[in-house]
C-alpha cells in the first residue's frame, strides 16, 4: 500500500499536462470561494481585455460561422450537461424561469440569439453583441445577488468556468462526433481565444479563465474537466434534472421536431464518451485523460466542496482518481439471511459480510440526488484506464424506446451528413429556418 501511495504521489507529467493541472486547481481551490461579480449590476465595469486580439477574435467567429451546425449541437449537449451540476441546476430553477415548457421556450430562445449575436456581430462598445453582454452580465449577477441570500450560494468564478466548457469544450475535443471541422490548429487557437474573451467579459477573471493559455494545454483543461467534473455527473439523473431538461425538449420541440429528452442525453453522453454508448464511433478516438493527481491532491481538492450547498456529497464521486460508472437498477429479489438460517443448514454457499458504512454513503447519494425507489439501487462499477476499451460498446443505446432510439439514430446520421458539401448545405438550411421561427415567435 505505501509503494502505491507512493507512486500516485509522484506522477511524472508533460509540460502541457503540468500547465493544465496548475490551471484546473486554481478553478477549483480558488475559484469555489470566489464571487463571479459583487455590487449592483448598475455598477458593473465593462471593457475589453487588455489581451484582446481583434484578428484572432473574429478568425473565431467564422469558425463557429462555419462550422454553425455541429456547434449548435454541440451547445446543447453542453447545456444538458451543464445542468447535471446540482447548484447551478438549483440557481436555475429558483429563477423560476425555465422550469416550464413555456418559460424554457422562452429563455433558451433568448439564450440561443445572444449567443449568435456574439458570433456574429463586432464586439465594439454600444454594439448589439456588447449589449448583449452587458445585458446577460448584469441578469447574472442579480440571480447572484438573490440566490447568494439563499442556501444556493451566489455564482463564483468555477461555476463560471463549468459554464465556459458548456459553451466550448466538446467543440474542442470532440469535434469528430459533432461534425465540426477540426484539420486547422489556427482556427481552434481563435476559438479558443473568441471564448476567453467571452469569458472575460462575463466576469471571469484572468486566473480562472480556462481558454487564456495556449491551445494544447486548454485542450487538456478540457479533458481533465471531462474526466474528474462531467464524465460522473452526467450519469446521474435526479427528478429536478429530468423536469428541467424535459421542459427544455418540450419547449424547443416546435423548432427542433428531432429532440426528445431521451434522445438527447443519450446523444450527449455518446459526444462525452462516457461507456456504453460508443454507437457508430471510431474507437480509436474514444480515449480518456490519463490520471494527473496524487491521491493526496485529489483529497485536497475535493475539501473545496464539502461546505459548498449543493456540493457536498460530490465529493463522493467528483474529482475521483478511478474512473467509477454508475447504474441505476432494480433490487434483485432476495431471502433474508441469518444466523439461524445459517446453522440450520437451510442455506448454502460462500458469504461476505458487508458493513453498513461501505454503503451508506452511496445510498445517500442516492436517496438525495436521485430520488430513488425502494426497489431500486444506485450500482457503482470502478474500472481502470486499462480496462477502460473493454467498457466501450453500444449497450446503452438499446435501452432507448423506440421513438427514442429512432430519433437519436437521426441525429447521428445529420452529423455524418455535415461531413459532406450537400449535407452540410441541407443541415445548414434547416437550421436557418429553425432560427428564422425562433426570431419570429419571440416577436409575439
Amino acid at each position: 500500500m505505501e509503494m502505491k501511495q507512493a507512486v500516485e504521489d509522484s506522477i511524472e507529467l508533460t509540460e502541457v499536462e503540468k500547465a493544465a493541472k496548475s490551471h484546473f486547481s486554481r478553478i477549483i481551490a480558488e475559484g469555489s470561494s470566489k464571487p463571479c461579480d459583487v455590487g449592483s449590476p448598475a455598477d458593473l465595469e465593462f471593457q475589453l481585455p487588455a489581451w484582446f486580439d481583434e484578428e484572432k477574435f473574429k478568425r473565431g467567429q467564422k469558425y463557429f460561422r462555419d462550422n454553425r451546425f455541429g456547434m449548435m449541437l454541440s451547445n446543447m449537449c453542453g447545456l444538458i450537461s451543464l445542468l447535471s451540476d446540482p447548484k447551478g441546476l438549483n440557481l436555475l430553477h429558483n429563477t423560476g424561469k425555465s422550469s416550464t415548457p413555456e418559460t424554457a421556450r422562452k429563455r433558451y430562445i433568448s439564450t440561443t440569439l445572444h449567443m449568435l449575436s456574439w458570433y456574429e456581430i463586432d464586439l465594439t462598445p454600444g454594439s448589439k453583441s456588447w449589449l448583449s453582454l452587458q445585458r446577460v452580465r448584469k441578469m447574472h449577477l442579480s440571480a447572484s445577488n438573490s440566490s447568494s441570500k439563499t442556501e444556493v450560494g451566489c455564482i463564483n468564478q468555477m461555476e463560471v468556468s463549468f459554464t465556459t466548457f458548456g459553451f466550448m469544450g466538446y467543440a474542442l475535443i470532440r469535434p469528430h462526433l459533432l461534425g465540426i471541422r477540426s484539420d486547422n490548429d489556427a482556427d481552434r487557437e481563435a476559438f479558443v481565444h473568441f471564448w476567453a474573451v467571452m469569458g472575460s467579459m462575463l466576469g471571469v477573471e484572468d486566473q480562472y479563465n480556462m481558454c487564456l493559455p495556449d491551445l494544447a494545454v486548454v485542450e487538456m483543461i478540457c479533458r481533465i474537466f471531462l474526466r474528474y467534473v462531467f464524465l460522473p455527473l452526467i450519469q446521474f439523473e435526479s427528478p429536478l434534472f429530468k423536469q428541467m431538461v424535459n421542459a427544455i425538449m418540450d419547449g424547443l420541440s416546435e423548432f427542433n421536431p428531432v429532440m426528445s429528452y431521451g434522445s438527447m442525453l443519450c446523444f450527449m453522453r455518446r459526444v462525452a464518451g462516457v461507456p456504453g454508448y460508443q454507437y457508430n464511433v471510431d474507437l480509436e478516438k474514444e480515449i480518456i485523460c490519463r490520471p494527473i493527481f496524487s491521491a493526496n491532491e485529489l483529497s485536497e481538492m475535493r475539501k473545496s466542496f464539502v461546505h459548498n450547498a449543493y456540493y457536498e456529497w460530490m465529493d463522493n464521486i467528483l474529482v475521483d482518481g478511478r474512473i467509477n460508472l454508475y447504474e441505476v437498477r432494480p433490487i434483485a429479489e432476495s431471502c433474508s439471511v441469518d444466523a439461524q438460517s445459517l446453522d440450520g443448514g437451510s442455506v448454502t454457499g460462500s458469504y461476505r459480510a458487508i458493513s453498513e458504512n461501505e454503503t451508506n454513503k452511496l445510498r445517500d447519494i442516492a436517496s438525495s440526488l436521485l430520488g430513488l425507489k425502494n426497489t431500486e439501487e444506485l450500482v457503482k462499477i470502478t474500472i481502470t484506464e486499462g480496462d477502460w476499451s473493454s467498457h466501450l460498446n453500444d449497450s446503452k443505446i438499446n435501452l432507448l424506446s423506440g421513438k427514442d432510439l429512432r430519433l437519436f439514430k437521426v441525429n447521428c446520421r445529420l452529423i455524418e451528413m455535415n461531413k459532406s458539401w450537400i449535407g452540410n448545405y441541407i443541415n445548414e438550411t434547416m437550421l436557418s429556418l429553425m432560427l428564422y421561427r425562433m426570431r419570429k415567435a419571440l416577436e409575439k
